[in-house]
């Protein structure tokens, strides 16, 4: 028994959270958020990062993210302010306090942990893939046939990470600082293809983000066999709010509606 304060000064508080949220799904579906006190930057305030300042269409995942955390905040007797900011290192502004969570579409790699702030358990998961014209899809297969074309992404993206990493000699490789940026030049044929994901439930089900115009194609993991799951990133500041979010995951499925 002596060595057992030692062991849980050394157990690591995301461990303790995720314990905690995994013994309330146990408590035969007793939630814990409710019991919790939100505390913000902001008292009452849910200040969130996002990448879009007025998402409309059903097929982007910025509408997605905005509706679930606008949810998320009524059940908690939140008002959301919304931030918007390019999402590169968008994920650092939880770790700086800037705001209570990111909520930019971030995947849970491991260089994106910072001090200071927390990841949420995943509400999504991507495979990469190529974003073409569906008139072109006799023309286009795989990123090898892509040498002397344009393919596009997003600065500090995990697109772009893949795109630089599998991409040949000989295509032609543009990057944006913002999604609207990178589809204009798509929709304007400046750009033959757009390194981007297919976005699946944690149940695995396809959830549909482009027309009838648009085929996605080359699907793969970013790291072969590893799933790619979006996180929000929490302020270690904003006390309860990681607990009370995990929660909220776990009740409710993402997307909202679709």
């Amino acid at each position: 028994l002596s060595s057992y304060p030692m062991f849980i000064q050394y157990v690591s508080r995301k461990c303790v959270r995720t314990i905690a949220s995994t013994l309330c799904l146990l408590l035969s579906g007793v939630s814990c958020a409710p019991d919790l006190k939100i505390e913000t930057i902001e008292p009452g305030i849910l200040t969130v990062a996002v990448t879009t300042e007025s998402p409309s269409s059903d097929y982007d995942p910025q509408l997605w993210i905005r509706r679930y955390v606008k949810q998320f905040s009524e059940k908690n007797q939140l008002t959301v302010s919304w931030t918007v900011v390019p999402f590169n290192e968008s994920w650092l502004l939880a770790s700086k306090n800037k705001v209570d969570l990111v909520a930019t579409n971030v995947a849970s790699f491991p260089d994106r942990a910072h001090p200071g702030a927390t990841f949420s358990e995943p509400f999504l998961y991507e495979r990469r893939a190529l974003r073409i014209n569906t008139e072109d899809q006799n023309n286009f297969e795989t990123i090898e046939d892509f040498v002397g074309n344009k393919v596009g992404a997003v600065t500090g993206m995990a697109a772009e990470r893949d795109l630089l990493k599998r991409a040949p000699t000989g295509v032609i490789i543009q990057v944006t600082s913002s999604f609207p940026e990178l589809y204009e030049a798509f929709e304007k044929g400046e750009l033959d293809a757009i390194a981007e994901a297919e976005y699946y439930t944690l149940n695995n089900t396809v959830i549909p983000s482009h027309d009838k115009n648009v085929t996605l194609i080359d699907h793969h993991d970013l790291i072969p066999g590893q799933r790619e799951e979006s996180v929000f990133v929490i302020s270690n500041d904003s006390r309860n709010l990681l607990e009370a979010i995990n929660s909220f995951i776990h009740k409710t499925e993402f997307p909202l509606g679709v």
